[in-house]
């Protein structure tokens, strides 16, 4: 049976979890969790009625209740609008609807790409600040009739 054809695992509305959670499958919350939630190869739901207080590390995570935690997803954030997300969200794609309730940051780098291209770009300091210098007193390429000294 290939991952694929597997039903989520989820944790009903009337169940409460303290704790951590790590698995090798989809997981939808339903109920209320405390902790931490690792999936790191597949996705995480937070429903409509699903209270977590936790972290969450996943492929995809898609938050349709409430979230108080950091979010970190190796493809996909998306924040329904029926959310209410209190944490940080990093993943190379962030998805806010209109009408949900964020309060965090967002974090759109690809940590793979962006650690790839800081380990092959070459390396060089600073550039230096461009040197300003003054115009010439009488500048300007001709001469204006208030710096001209009085005529006899």
């Amino acid at each position: 049976m290939s991952n694929e054809n597997r039903e989520a695992a989820s944790i009903g509305p009337a169940i409460s979890i303290v704790g951590d959670l790590t698995g090798d499958e989809d997981l939808i919350v339903l109920g209320k969790v405390e902790g931490k939630i690792e999936v790191p190869k597949h996705s995480v739901t937070v429903g409509r009625s699903g209270r977590v207080t936790a972290d969450i590390r996943a492929k995809v995570v898609h938050v349709e209740g409430e979230v108080k935690g950091n979010l970190w997803a190796a493809e996909q954030i998306v924040i329904r609008k029926t959310a209410t997300m209190l944490g940080n969200l990093t993943a190379p794609r962030v998805g806010l609807e209109d009408g949900c309730r964020f309060k965090g940051s967002v974090d759109m780098e690809n940590a793979i790409g962006d650690k790839n291209r800081a380990a092959t770009a070459p390396v060089k300091g600073p550039e230096p600040a461009p040197q300003r210098t003054p115009p010439p007193p009488n500048s300007g390429g001709g001469t204006r009739p208030e710096a001209q000294p009085p005529r006899p």
